[in-house]
Order: structure tokens, then sequence, then C-alpha cells
């Protein structure tokens, strides 16, 4: 690897990838990839339906308390949902097995640090050992 990658806290050099305060050789890694993970639907979406089973309680009974707490139970699911974010996560293939290096919400760059990790392994390889 010519040029060292240093950005965000992660650290691709000619010793390895550093990342989350975990150092991995470059002599260990054998690929990278990008592992998408979606928003989680269920929770806010049982919260959002018990706030309206709340709210409906409150209008048949004429309870003032109960169509109060229904609005904010849906509120809180309405936020929990847009408050979510897709997140990507960067895995390693070592010789130990995969793991875990990155995570965040830009898919660029994720996308381009496993990009430079498959550079640097495929360099590694192709260099002759001494």
């Amino acid at each position: 690897m010519d040029t060292p990658f240093n950005e965000r806290g992660v650290t691709l050099s000619r010793a390895g990838l550093s990342a989350s305060g975990q150092m991995i050789p470059l002599r260990e890694l054998r690929a990278a990839r990008v592992v998408k993970v979606e928003r989680k639907k269920p929770l806010p979406v049982v919260i959002a339906l018990i706030g309206l089973v709340a709210l409906g309680a409150g209008f048949v009974t004429g309870s003032g308390a109960a169509l109060v707490l229904g609005v904010m139970i849906v509120v809180v699911g309405y936020l929990s949902w847009i408050t979510q974010d897709v997140i990507y996560q960067l895995m390693v293939t070592t010789s130990d097995g995969e793991r875990e290096v990155l995570i965040t919400k830009d898919q660029e760059f994720a996308d381009r640090v496993a990009a430079l990790v498959g550079e640097a392994v495929a360099k590694h390889a192709a260099r002759p050992q001494v």
C-alpha cells in the first residue's frame, strides 16, 4: 500500500487495519465486505398500535387521561420509527474468522474502506514473502 489511509478513526497502513480500538495485521486479513442493517420495524409498529388502542379506549370511555396517554404513545412509536437509521457494518475475514470492524451510517465510507482493504490484501498476497 503506497499511501496509508487514515480517516474517521480508521487507519489502513502497511502494518494492518486499525479501527474501533482493534488492530488487525495485514497478513491476517483475507477479505472485507459491507453489511447493511435495516431499520427494525416491529417495535415502533407495536408501540404505535398500543397507542392507538389507548386512544380508542379514551374516545369510547370519554377519558381525557386515556386520550392523552394514547396520543403520547402513538407519538413515541412514530418518533422511534423516524429516529432509526440504516447502518452499515464493515466485516473483515481473518484467519480466525469474520470480525466486525466498523459501524457507520455512511455507506460510501464503508464501501471505500472495504475496497481499500481488498486492494491492500491483494497487494500483500502478490508481494513475495521473505
